[in-house]
């Protein structure tokens, strides 16, 4: 499961944390045969504030952190060994949710101004007469609109400039070298902790094009910063933690030729693949036609057969590492919020099923995919009762800078149920076959 603010729920009272919350929801996931979590490792801070990234950064400044909150990242992952958990610690992330690639930029360039893409602003318009209580909306406060094209290309030149890089290398390195103010074991030494991932969905640096289903995959480019990119930070990584994992967090939508190239150094130990059918262009939250549905669930299973082909190819495991779905979301078109919780998930526990189903099939057939991690836990969370904390955080299961309750999963939800199943089904399975 992806629940990316662990580190953040976990923080003390002083810093917006939530320790009951977290304790609740890490018995909830314990409860449903969850046993590995996906969790942020890494945030950073910006000069001014901004009203889409997570606060309290952990990074508030280069060599500057936030100890209350590495203390957060402490006791998450002490809370998770305690209930068998994995963790997968991700290190960097090319979006504006966490501060991310455009930070270390901005910071290069001398606070040089993000091109932020439109972001969810908690506290934009429409507002309930409650303070902290309103929903927000996508709009560009304080910043000018850019296109995401535009976006990526300002984060991307973390590739490519020294100082940017080297100050991330600096974060990778800390965290790391952390030893765990709660258990006392060092990060490196430290079970619970099974992968250390690059980062967030790092994007392909020079595109010469777009192809293939909804112009989603790339036209090959050999020179690609990626692939050095990935190279160099990977093997930074293994001269640090010889015996733990290493991923990349490529969602894998660039196609066979990006997936093969960024997947096969030998400093990757598995591949991954991330699926969006809605923020992709194939599934519409608002059409309540099992046509809609039958084109997401298609797409799935076709994307999930031919990565786990490209997987084999080259002989890495390969993980389902996001997914998720709207609820019906149509049933609240009129509302005055359209991701209240209210609505049914006659869709969503249908794609669950076929998509979960779909990598669990795959595995039992000798394919490469060895896992799913559904995207985001939200818990006991809703947005009809959400209260911003005091430094505007309602940690959802969606990411700060997207619309709070989009593609939560809640404790009550039926996906959970179906999670429960799949660790069931595959728990018997490998013991009949003595895999």
């Amino acid at each position: 499961m992806n629940y990316w603010a662990c580190m953040n729920l976990a923080a003390d009272d002083s810093q917006g944390g939530n320790i009951s919350r977290l304790t609740t929801e890490l018995d909830q996931m314990a409860a449903k045969g969850v046993n590995h979590l996906r969790i942020m490792a890494a945030s950073e801070g910006a000069p001014t504030t901004q009203p889409f990234r997570m606060n309290p950064p952990l990074l508030e400044a280069p060599g500057k952190y936030n100890e209350k909150i590495f203390e957060g990242l402490d006791r998450c992952l002490d809370e998770m060994s305690k209930r068998g958990m994995r963790a997968t610690m991700t290190l960097g992330d090319e979006w504006q949710w966490s501060g991310g690639f455009a930070q270390f930029v901005s910071w290069a360039k001398g606070n040089a101004p993000i091109p932020y893409p439109e972001s969810w602003n908690l506290s934009a318009p429409p507002q309930r007469e409650s303070p902290g209580t309103g929903w927000g909306s996508y709009t560009v406060q304080g910043v000018n609109a850019a296109p995401y094209s535009e976006f990526t290309d300002f984060a991307n030149q973390i590739y490519n400039t020294t100082q940017a890089e080297q100050w991330y290398k600096d974060h990778i390195k800390t965290v790391m070298t952390r030893r765990n103010t709660v258990n006392g074991r060092p990060y490196t030494e430290d079970a619970t902790i099974m992968t250390w991932q690059l980062a967030n969905e790092p994007q392909a640096q020079a595109a010469l094009g777009y192809e293939g289903p909804n112009g989603l995959y790339l036209t090959p480019n050999p020179d690609d910063l990626l692939f050095p990119w990935v190279e160099r930070i990977s093997a930074y990584i293994r001269s640090m933690a010889p015996k733990q994992l290493i991923n990349v967090g490529l969602e894998s939508k660039q196609g066979e030729y990006y997936f093969k190239k960024v997947h096969n150094f030998t400093t990757v130990d598995y591949a991954t693949t991330h699926c969006w059918v809605q923020n992709w262009g194939i599934y519409d939250m608002y059409d309540a036609s099992e046509a809609n549905l039958r084109r997401a669930q298609d797409f799935a299973q076709a994307f999930l057969k031919n990565s786990s082909q490209w997987s084999v190819d080259i002989g890495k495991p390969l993980l389902l590492e996001e997914f998720g779905m709207a609820r019906d979301n149509w049933q609240n078109k009129d509302k005055e919020y359209p991701y209240l919780s209210s609505a049914s998930t006659t869709h969503k526990d249908k794609y669950f099923e076929t998509i979960i189903g779909a990598a669990m099939d795959l595995f039992k057939q000798g394919g490469a995919y060895i896992g799913t991690c559904p995207w985001a836990y939200g818990g006991i969370w809703r947005p009809e009762t959400q209260h911003a904390n005091e430094f505007g955080m309602v940690w959802a299961g969606d990411p700060p800078h997207e619309s709070p309750g989009w593609y939560d999963l809640y404790d009550t939800d039926e996906a959970m149920n179906i999670v429960a199943r799949q660790q069931k089904n595959i728990s018997a399975w490998i013991k009949e076959h003595h895999y």
